[in-house]
């Protein structure tokens, strides 16, 4: 895998000398790669190079939460004796998302597991877990890629998705052969990216792999920020207008609320910046094709005070998301655009 060098050395360190602590908690946005992190360290524990295990134990949200009779399975799992070696890994995808209840009931087995067990708990806010937890863990922090190691992940993303796509589609067409049945395999798909592009994916992706992968597999467009720029186009407009009308601003909340919240003061956030860099001219700003009109229109349509402004209400909201408190999405969201809309 590509990044957290230094982070997947001590790992692998802590493994070979046989002190590696028993609990973990990886943070980090959406796609950042703590999934693939994980399964990585997970392999290298159990020592059985890079196929799967039986030993490696994967706990999932049903629906929203993870439930308080899904710890429960955890903890009984983690009580048994490892099927395949002398280790077993469990790994709980979304920990930000396990109930309360359930975290009350994880709290002994994590405090004093089985010798040889391991736990890592993937959240993009450790904030929302409980300190109980959180202090009996080691907190890592994923933070963004550099531009030098989002260009080895599409360098090397490309011809690994074509060659799967490859596969896929000789695999679907024996099949449909051998079955005798009529009907389509879905053609294959051949991925392919200028040096340019690449320039462009990266810049919106801001060291994201998985954003980057997104927008690749979208055909170089990026839904998150195309939202961002049409709230910022239904801003500029009713600044021109001078009513008093909000309806045409609150219209974007429906939208918004399907996206996630930290997903959407980002994307916002990086739109602006984007358009005062082509205000100040003083520095090369990489954006898809798709949002190039935008950002040439909205820099002359909105003044740097404005832009600004926008900013200092983004950051003002942004604060309260990290704290752990359990809020009304619809309600940030509906303050959030009051107070764009009063800029």
């Amino acid at each position: 895998m590509i990044g957290f060098f230094k982070l997947r050395e001590r790992f692998l360190k802590a493994i070979k000398n046989d002190t590696l602590s028993h609990a973990h908690i990886l943070a980090g946005p959406d796609g950042i790669g703590k999934s693939l992190l994980a399964e990585t360290v997970a392999r290298e524990i159990l020592g059985f190079g890079n196929r799967d295990s039986v030993d490696i134990v994967r706990v999932r949200p049903e629906k929203s939460i993870i439930t308080v009779n899904q710890v429960r399975e955890v903890v009984l799992e983690a009580s048994l004796k490892p099927y395949e070696g002398y280790k077993k890994v469990i790994i709980f995808y979304e920990a930000d998302r396990i109930g309360q209840e359930a975290q009350n009931a994880l709290l002994k087995t994590i405090e004093e597991p089985m010798p040889g067990v391991f736990f890592f708990l993937l959240a993009e806010n450790e904030m929302f877990m409980a300190e109980t937890i959180r202090s009996r863990c080691h907190l890592h922090k994923l933070l963004p890629m550099d531009d030098g190691e989002m260009d080895a992940f599409l360098t090397e993303y490309i011809p690994s998705f074509n060659e799967k796509e490859k596969k896929r589609f000789e695999e679907d067409s024996l099949k449909l052969s051998l079955s005798g049945k009529k009907g389509k395999v879905d053609p294959q798909r051949n991925l392919t990216l200028t040096e340019e592009e690449k320039k462009k994916v990266i810049s919106c992706a801001r060291g994201i792999p998985g954003k980057a992968e997104e927008i690749v597999l979208a055909g170089l467009r990026d839904e998150g920020l195309s939202q961002s720029f049409f709230l910022l186009r239904k801003l500029s407009d009713r600044k021109k207008m001078r009513t008093p009308s909000y309806h045409e601003v609150l219209a974007a909340l429906e939208t918004l609320s399907e996206m996630d919240l930290i997903q959407v003061f980002d994307d916002f956030i990086y739109a602006v910046n984007a358009i005062l860099k082509k205000k100040s001219l003083d520095e090369e700003v990489f954006l898809l094709d798709s949002l190039k009109g935008e950002v040439e229109s909205l820099s002359t349509d909105l003044t740097f005070r404005t832009l600004e402004k926008y900013l200092e209400v983004f950051y003002e909201l942004r604060k309260y998301i990290g704290l752990g408190v359990n809020i009304n999405k619809e309600t940030v969201l509906s303050s959030l655009l009051l107070r764009l809309a009063e800029v």
